[in-house]
């Protein structure tokens, strides 16, 4: 369970409505994901060299509140 949340909290992180994704994600890891955020919030992605290939978040109207951050 501890690493899972490690894990989770490198890759998502919440301030108030605000969602930082890859805020302490290694450039170097691939990630696909599903995770559920505040608000009933849930958002999808796909990172594979450094780079997002793809970002989902539902409902469409919490998407300005999402803030992709540049993986280290």
């Amino acid at each position: 369970g501890n690493i899972m949340m490690a894990l989770q909290c490198m890759l998502v992180q919440y301030e108030g409505k605000k969602v930082y994704l890859f805020p302490a994600w290694p450039k170097s890891w691939d990630v696909d994901f599903r995770i559920h955020a505040p608000y009933k919030t849930v958002i999808e992605g796909k990172l594979r060299g450094g780079k997002v290939e793809s970002i989902k978040v539902t409902p469409p109207e919490r998407a300005g509140d999402v803030e992709v951050m540049e993986p280290k």
